[in-house]
């Protein structure tokens, strides 16, 4: 039986064309881990790793429409980005070999969201 398609995330083709879909997928997959790290200091693996792959496509899709999101946008990313750093105990805890994941997966160190576990808290 093949696979079923995910219907929670957006569609290809929206974002090709507004970055502001990725922006605000990544706010509430941010929220959600927030939530969930405030409240039991636990999070699932799979919910920190959907939300730095969220990131880094969101940055892909600005890199090719550098002037798409406004600039309250810009600066909901910016406010958004202090909360993702504020997330690096739980990066840690979570995804202790997050070093091997980003050498497989070739990570550009631009995207310092996947370099959160070697931030200090």
């Amino acid at each position: 039986m093949p696979p079923k398609k995910r219907t929670d995330l957006p569609d290809e083709r929206e974002l090709g064309v507004r970055p502001s879909v990725w922006l605000r997928w990544y706010e509430q997959h941010l929220r959600q881990v927030l939530q969930a790290w405030a409240k039991s200091k636990r999070v699932d693996r799979e919910d920190l790793e959907l939300l730095l792959f969220d990131r880094s496509d969101l940055e892909r899709t600005l890199q090719g429409l550098p002037h798409a999101l406004t600039p309250a946008e810009r600066r909901k990313l910016e406010r958004l980005d202090e909360e993702l750093r504020k997330l690096a105990p739980a990066i840690r805890a979570t995804l202790p070999d997050l070093a091997e994941t980003r050498e497989g997966l070739e990570i550009p160190a631009s995207h310092w969201w996947w370099f959160l576990d070697r931030e200090k808290s």
